[in-house]
């Protein structure tokens, strides 16, 4: 699986061990995002950030035409609200998309809650998406 920039989500960053990562800049709940391709929704309590991202799945051995893609946070995260493609991540994995063809870059969409009650301290996120990818 690799990750890929779509033309209309964030930038991707490149990490250590090949991580990847979406740069999303400083976001407040009156600010406008500074980063292209990121929206803020305000709601009242709360504003969701809104960003896509590219994965494309690959088998060099040409056995499998499609895969399951499954999603969850590396640790649990009491403040923020993680949603895949509409489904709300969690530590326990979970199938984003249950028939994805092999070879062409799919397009997903990352929604992160904030709350406003949390200070500009603790409101950074600091935490991972882990994906596994199941041969159909």
């Amino acid at each position: 699986m690799a990750f890929a920039n779509t033309i209309d989500g964030a930038a991707l960053t490149a990490g250590s061990s090949g991580q990847r990562g979406l740069e999303l800049g400083a976001l407040s709940y009156g600010g406008h995002p500074r980063v292209p391709n990121v929206q803020i929704r305000h709601l009242r309590d709360r504003f969701i950030v809104v960003t896509r991202f590219g994965l494309s799945i690959q088998d060099p051995t040409l056995h499998f035409a499609s895969a399951s893609i499954l999603a969850s946070l590396a640790s649990p995260d009491f403040d923020h609200v993680l949603w895949l493609d509409g489904v709300r991540l969690g530590t326990v994995a979970q199938v984003i998309q249950g028939n994805v063809r092999i070879g062409p870059i799919s397009s997903h969409r990352l929604e992160i809650e904030v709350p406003t009650s949390l200070t500009e301290k603790n409101a950074q996120l600091h935490n991972a998406i882990i994906f596994q990818v199941i041969p159909n």
